[in-house]
Formats: C-alpha cells, structure tokens, sequence
C-alpha cells in the first residue's frame, strides 16, 4: 500500500469578525445556548437529507470518517489514518478506538460498512452514492477497526468525499422498521431531544463523547423563527443568544449595535436559477443561454443579498477561488439575448414561471428583478413562491419552470460539478445530461493531482456553462449574529454550523 497526500482544498477561509469583535474569556463548561434558526430542518436522516435547515442540526449529533476542519482542510474525524492501494482501487480507513455512539455502544468497522451500505441501498434513496464510492463499491470489515473500500475504478477523492455529513455513521438503532432515520444515533457531541416536529428540539450534551471536555455548553434549545425580522428582534430581546441568519438589509446596522456580535465569511456556496430541461422552450440551448445573456447579475446581487455578494458570469466558481475558470460570457447583453431567442423560434418571447421560496426572501427578491429583467426581451414570467417543504417537492418532481435556490458546503470542486449536474444524480434537478461532461467529471475523480485535475474540470466547466442548464447569479457571504457573551463560535465558509466549541462567557 502507498500513503496519498491528499491535497487540500485551497480556497483560503478568513472569518470576517465585525462589530463588537472577538471577546476573550476562559472557557467555561455548562449552560443552555437559545438559538433561531432561519428555516425548518426537512428530516434528520444524514443520508437523505439535503437542506441547509437539517445539517444545521445535524452537523452536531453525526460524524463522518474524515471533515473539514476551520480552514477547509481535509482531517480525521473518525477515521485516524486512511492509504490507497497501489492499484488505486481499494481504500482502507483505520477507526479511532474507544468512540462511543450517544447509546454507549462502541463504533466499529461493522457500523461503518452497515452505514455505507445503507447509503448504497436503492431503497434508501440517498443522494449520496457516488460519495461512498459509487453504487459498485464494497465496503468491508477488515477487523475491529479496519475498513476497505473497494471500487470497479481508481477514486482518488474518496476521502474528501466522505467529509460530507451526508456520508456520517449512525447506529444501526437508528433505523426503524420502516428503514427511516427519524432521530439519528450518532457519536457527536449532542443529541436530539425533546423534537417537535421541524420547529424545535434541544441538543442535550452527549456523555459518551470522545473529545475529552466538549462540547463545553450543557444544551442548545433550538427554535425556528423564520421571519427576519422576528428573529433579529428575539436576539435583541434577549430572548435567544444566536442566530443563523439575518437580512442582508439589517447587516450594517446590527454591526454598529454594541449589544450584538456580526460575523461574515465568504461562502462556498453560490445562488442560481435552475430550468427544467424537460420542458418546452427551457429543453433548448439556445433559449437557456438567451436568459443568461438577459440578466443583470449585479441587480440581482444587490437585491438578494444588498451587494455582500460577488456576480457570476460563467460557470458556480467565483474568482477568489483557485478553481476558477476564465470562462465567463455571460454579461448582460440584451441585443444577444433576442438575436438568440428569434433563432431559436421565439422572437415573441414566451411564457414561463419562476419559483423561489417564501422561506428564504433573497430568493423571492431575486424573482422579482429577474421578472423585469426577462421581460426585456420578450419573456414573461409569474412568480410562485411555495413555502418551502411545497417547494422541495415541487422542485424534485420537476414541477417547475426555472427554480431559484443556493448550493453550499462546496469544499472541493467535485461538489460544484458532480452531484447537482451529471446524469441521473439524485440532486440533479433540472434534468441536464451531457456524455462529454459525465465523462469529464467522472475521470477528475481518478486524480489527485491539481493541475491535471484542473485541465479535467476547466473543459468540464465550459461545456456546463455553454448548455446553461443553470444560470448562475453570484456566490453569497454567511452571515451569523449573537449576543457578546457567546464564545467561541467559528463560522465556517463550508456553513457547518458547529455548537461543539461554543461556550457562554459573560460578555463586554
């Protein structure tokens, strides 16, 4: 076997800590963090969830066999070491000793392979698959803490790949009769108490868990208030400590506000209109590139997210990334727009609908301004604005016309090309398929070297943005709010939302 030095994604993570700045305190154990989240978690099953709103809570009661760690550097998690074979087909993970899950069972390489074979299963209907290995993998027991994973050809990511929580390990307790995960048993440092439905639960502090002294905070009583305003005004109340989100509006101010911490981070992340390929016009090219070429990236940067945003004109990768790709067409260009719509048989334009959510108002700002954007060159919109469980289904039974949506936690550039964009993929909701951009993307996951992985996923990039399955907007900043007195949170560009260092002081 040969040891890989795996490289690290490169994007360089600097938390921007603004208004009231970091206060110092020493660490101090016990207490309840409250905390509004800005949207419902859509099921605590690891292995098909999707949602920003359920790895928020999920980040903190399951753990993967390797993670990001605050720079966006592949470590271990439970896994402590890992190598690939000389034929680069197999890969082994040693497992960290003496992990225990919450139920006071221990994690072996059995509850390994049960987990990834879960994510395999079909009936499981996980999005997953391809970051286990894909669907021909065999995961196996080697001994007590040994596992290999052995796939038809050379993965050479897999290890970042099985950074995602997505691929976490559960009890086999978790799973009900009906094979469903509805509150998982996990080995990190909370877990799920007191659930009510997708508003509110508590996450006791977990007993069992491995890292001597965390998490440092007893409990987070965890509520969801999605309204901005509602929430910005229960932290400034004091009637919860911390907040996930806040309006891009209300930055500047709670900023200048002594009584309030404001952290931003630049976001692996990026925001899009997603057409459906299955429909008439949006099935042709001509007709998706035209919208491309229609809008205004700035405007819409502005009124979804009040400038803390940087515009899009190619493909999801924005400049201050190593992955960027010089490949960017799409500034605004009317006359481009109706000289492609009259060749592709629409010089009326035509009719369609646009779907963000009434959950998030970023993405129903951003509808707006594309609707007078569109009608520019003869395309006439409505709006739908779902709440967002209507949503999720509308948008994966392809529902829709053109939905308005963000991916996150992007830490490698597999994940803005792979899961949301080759063929057939559970995340892949607009239908698109291309065989010179599977096969492109699925021969950059042989590699690990940068430059040829580069080469791979810069013909990849120009190819995706030419078909325009998605038109890109910008890619966002995160933005959290707290009281002073709550210490230690890191927010991370990869928008893992961790509570297990967070810890209450007593302010300024």
């Amino acid at each position: 076997m040969k040891k890989v030095a795996l490289f690290a994604p490169l994007l360089l993570v600097i938390a921007l800590v603004t208004g009231m700045g970091f206060s110092v305190s020493a660490q101090t154990s016990g207490g309840v963090l409250h905390a509004a989240h800005d949207a419902e978690w859509t099921g605590l099953d690891p292995h098909v969830a999707s949602t920003v709103s359920s790895f928020y809570v999920l980040a903190n009661v399951v753990e993967s066999l390797t993670t990001m760690d605050d720079n966006i550097e592949i470590a271990p998690l439970l896994a402590t070491e890992w190598e690939q074979s000389e034929d680069g087909n197999t890969w082994t993970f040693h497992l960290r000793e003496g992990v225990l899950f919450s139920n006071g069972e221990e994690l072996t390489a059995d509850t390994v392979v049960f987990s990834m074979n879960r994510i395999l299963n079909p009936d499981t209907g996980s999005g997953r698959v391809s970051s286990v290995g894909g669907p021909d993998a065999v995961w196996e027991a080697v001994d007590t803490y040994t596992v290999t994973v052995t796939t038809p050809e050379p993965n050479a990511i897999l290890p970042i790949l099985l950074t995602n929580r997505g691929t976490s390990i559960v009890h086999p307790d978790s799973v009900d009769e009906n094979g469903v995960i509805v509150v998982p048993i996990g080995t990190g440092p909370f877990t799920v108490e007191d659930l009510d439905g997708t508003i509110s639960m508590t996450l006791a502090k977990n007993e069992n868990y491995w890292q001597e002294g965390l998490p440092y905070l007893d409990a987070v009583e965890v509520t969801v208030i999605q309204e901005d305003a509602a929430r910005e005004a229960a932290l400034l109340g004091g009637e919860v400590d911390f907040i996930t989100s806040i309006a891009p509006q209300a930055v500047e101010a709670l900023q200048e506000n002594p009584d309030v911490e404001v952290q931003v981070a630049p976001a692996l992340a990026y925001k899009y209109l997603g057409l459906n390929l299955t429909r008439e016009p949006l099935d042709n090219k001509l007709v998706r590139q035209a919208i491309a070429y229609a809008i205004n990236r700035e405007e819409i940067c502005a009124a979804g997210d009040f400038g803390l945003c940087t515009p899009l004109y190619g493909g999801p990768i924005d400049t201050s990334s190593p992955w960027y790709f010089d490949y960017a067409p799409y500034e605004q260009d009317l006359d481009k727009a109706r000289e492609l719509l009259a060749e592709a048989g629409y010089p009326d334009g035509f009719e369609m609908e646009l779907m963000p959510t009434s959950t998030y108002q970023d993405s129903v700002r951003q509808a707006q301004v594309l609707q007078a954007q569109l009608a520019q060159v003869g395309i006439t919109t409505t709006i739908n604005a779902p709440e967002w469980a209507e949503w999720l289904e509308l948008e994966g039974s392809f529902q829709f016309d053109g939905y308005l949506c963000s991916w996150n936690g992007l830490t490698d550039v597999e994940n803005y090309y792979y899961l949301q964009h080759r063929t057939d993929e559970v995340f892949n909701f607009t239908g698109y398929s291309n065989p010179e951009f599977d096969a492109l993307v699925d021969e950059g996951r042989t590699m690990s070297d940068f430059d040829e992985r580069y080469a791979i996923y810069e013909q990849a990039n120009q190819i995706l943005v030419d078909d325009a399955p998605y038109v890109y907007f910008y890619n966002p900043a995160f933005v959290r709010a707290m009281s002073p007195n709550v210490e230690g949170y890191v927010l991370r560009s990869d928008n893992a939302n961790l509570y297990m260092n967070t810890w209450l002081g007593e302010g300024e």
